[in-house]
Parts: C-alpha cells; sequence; structure tokens
C-alpha cells in the first residue's frame, strides 16, 4: 500500500511543477521588470547618462540629508552606543537604488557626521580608542552589506544577458523553423511537380521510375550543398551547377567550362538549378554536344541592370548553356520532358528564359532577378 502511494506521489510531483512553473515564472518576469527600474540594476546592462547620474547623487544626498535630520530628532531618545542608527539603512537604500558609489559616498558623510556629532567627546575628530572602534564597526557592517549588494547586482546582470541570449536563440530557433518549414513546402512542391511531369512523358513505369530516381538524386546533391552552406560552407553557383552534374560524371576541363563573378543563391534557387542543370547535362550526354569526341559546353554567367522596358535600374543576373561542336542541332518537333522541367524551373528566377536550337549547339539563357536568386 505504501508503495502504491508512493508511485501516486511521485506520478503527481511532475504535474505539480508543471503547473507551478508557469506561476513562477511570471513571477520572476515581473521581480525582473521591477528590478530594471533602479538606476543601480538598470546600470549593470546600460550605461547611465550624464543626466541620470546627476539624478542619483543628487537623490542619494537627499537620503543621507533625511537619516541626518532623522538622527537628530530621534537622539534625545537613544541610548549611548548608537550613532549610526538611521545611517545604516540610509547607505543600504542608497546602494539598492541607485548603486554602489552613491552608497560610498554616502557611507563616508555618515562616518564624519556621526564621528562629529555622535561619538564623545563629540563636536571633534580626535581619534580616541572609542571612535575609532565605532567606525571600524560601521565600515566592518557597511563593507558586508555593500559587498553582498555587489553580488545581488553582478547576479542580476548575469541573469538579464542570460535572457537576452535565451531570447536571441528562441527567435533564432523560430527563424529556423519557419525555414525549414519553407524548404519543406518548396521540396514537396518541386518533387510533386517532377511526378507530374515525369508521368506525362514516360512511357512505362520502369522509364518513370529511372526518371525519378535521376531527378531526386540530383535533388539531394543541392540538398547536401544547401546544408553545407548552414554550417559555414558556400552555396556558390558555380558549386550548385558542378553538384548536379558530377553525378553524371562531367567536372570542370576541357569540356566543361565556366565563367563568371562568385555569386552566393538562395536555398530555392540551389534546387531549381540543379535540377535544370542536371536535366541539360543528361540531355548533352544523349544526344549533345557531350554524346560525341570533342563536344564542349560552356557556362558563363554575368550581372548587369535590366533593360528600359524591364525596369531600368533593377539589377539582373544571365545564364548562359552553351554547347559547342557537337552533332548539328535540330529544333524538336513537340515539346519534351526535359523543355517542360526548364521552363517551369526557370520560372523561379524572376526573368525569362529563352532555348536557342542553333545548328552548332544548344543555348539556353536565363535571365534572373538578383533579389530573386541571390542570398540575402
Amino acid at each position: 500500500m505504501r508503495n502504491h502511494r508512493e508511485t501516486r506521489r511521485t506520478r503527481r510531483e511532475p504535474a505539480e511543477r508543471r503547473v507551478r512553473a508557469p506561476h513562477l515564472a511570471e513571477r520572476d518576469n515581473r521581480l525582473v521588470q521591477l528590478l530594471s527600474r533602479l538606476p543601480a540594476f538598470r546600470s549593470t546592462t546600460e550605461m547611465p547618462t550624464r543626466r541620470e547620474l546627476t539624478a542619483a547623487y543628487l537623490l542619494s544626498l537627499l537620503i543621507e540629508a533625511i537619516a541626518v535630520i532623522v538622527r537628530f530628532a530621534i537622539d534625545d531618545y537613544l541610548p549611548p552606543g548608537f550613532p549610526y542608527l538611521t545611517f545604516f539603512p540610509a547607505v543600504i537604500l542608497t546602494g539598492f537604488c541607485f548603486g554602489i558609489y552613491p552608497a560610498l559616498m554616502n557611507t563616508v558623510i555618515s562616518a564624519l557626521v556621526a564621528w562629529w556629532w555622535f561619538i564623545t567627546p563629540g563636536e571633534s575628530f580626535v581619534l580616541t580608542l572609542q571612535s575609532l572602534t565605532a567606525l571600524l564597526f560601521f565600515f566592518l557592517v557597511i563593507g558586508i552589506d555593500l559587498g553582498l549588494l555587489q553580488l545581488l547586482l553582478a547576479a542580476y546582470a548575469v541573469q538579464v544577458q542570460a535572457r537576452k541570449e535565451l531570447a536571441s536563440t528562441l527567435q533564432l530557433q523560430q527563424l529556423v523553423s519557419e525555414e525549414v518549414d519553407h524548404r519543406m513546402k518548396n521540396l514537396l512542391a518541386t518533387t510533386s511537380g517532377l511526378i507530374s511531369l515525369s508521368q506525362r512523358h514516360a512511357q512505362t513505369p520502369q522509364q518513370l521510375g529511372s526518371q525519378l530516381r535521376q531527378r531526386i538524386q540530383a535533388m539531394g546533391h543541392s540538398i547536401n550543398l544547401l546544408r553545407g552552406s548552414l554550417h559555414g560552407g558556400k552555396a556558390d553557383l558555380r558549386e550548385a551547377i558542378l553538384a548536379a552534374l558530377e553525378p553524371l560524371g562531367l567536372a570542370e576541363g576541357d569540356r566543361l567550362s565556366f565563367d563568371g563573378p562568385k555569386l552566393n543563391l538562395n536555398g530555392s534557387t540551389v534546387i531549381s538549378l540543379s535540377l535544370i542543370c542536371h536535366e541539360l547535362g543528361t540531355n548533352a550526354l544523349k544526344y549533345g554536344a557531350l554524346s560525341v569526341e570533342g563536344g564542349r559546353i560552356a557556362v558563363s554567367w554575368r550581372r548587369h541592370s535590366a533593360a528600359p522596358e524591364a525596369g531600368e535600374g533593377e539589377d539582373m543576373i544571365e545564364l548562359v548553356w552553351q554547347e559547342r561542336d557537337g552533332p548539328p542541332v535540330e529544333p524538336p518537333t513537340r515539346q519534351g520532358f526535359g523543355t517542360d522541367l526548364v521552363t517551369r524551373m526557370a520560372s523561379s528566377f524572376g526573368g525569362p528564359s529563352d532555348l536557342d536550337y542553333a545548328p552548332t549547339g544548344l543555348i539556353v539563357r536565363f535571365s534572373m532577378r538578383s533579389d530573386s536568386v541571390l542570398a540575402s
């Protein structure tokens, strides 16, 4: 029976802690907000202005003046041996409200006032054994109190900094979560489009499966590139194209050349461009320049301002895929899967695309808006 009760108590305790946690957090937040209004605590995280410093010292002097007045007022009612009765709370209140330095100022004033008026022989700064003992006792107690107050202020500063870091981490986590959600939606939409296009052009289930495997592998390489960019790597345009062509056995060299400035792409552009280049590379190996010895592919890009009709002054990027020294090229009699994929994927670049079936080799031009394709 006792074990059963202990088990129920053990199960109930985490639930009670979960219920109390929001109330404790709310109380903690109220306490931090209250303390942040006091100059002593606010100065641990923010540099006070000259006006705030002046106000802090003037109010500290006011507290000290009240302590002196009250001490004179109750002097006749106190027995001997209480010279600092009103000065202890005055110094502690000053430190708690306005900081350590105003409290040290009031400590010195309190010691001098008590030494002159309230420590025998009175109205004298003669250092007797009695006055020395009283002063040492006063400084000892005040030193302990201000030391504890300094620890409290330091702990408050650490807590505020931890709260800021936690808020920043939570904000970053939310941003990453939204970005992952956005990329997942884009990836699923792209995959859905690939399936639709492949179904439309595939003749057999085996051909459909083969096409889907190749395109999904190309997407996988682009996602690997994206993952590297999130961990400090670079999703560069050149690297994105190479990542799409490497599964086809293509690498930069005599048959594949690049020419253009360094440009870092955003996530959706990397995926779309990888699918396009994989499709163009596959067609080049089967039917285009790379299907014969000596055939070459030149990929180039440049930044330029848009023509007046497209919006004067708009920053654009022109990407050109050009095949040379391959077999003669003839325009297709119908629009196949590759053309559909290139056209559809290129629509996200923010500009027109053009496929030129020149007799000397296929030339594909993509016009991209910089703000649509480049990483921010």
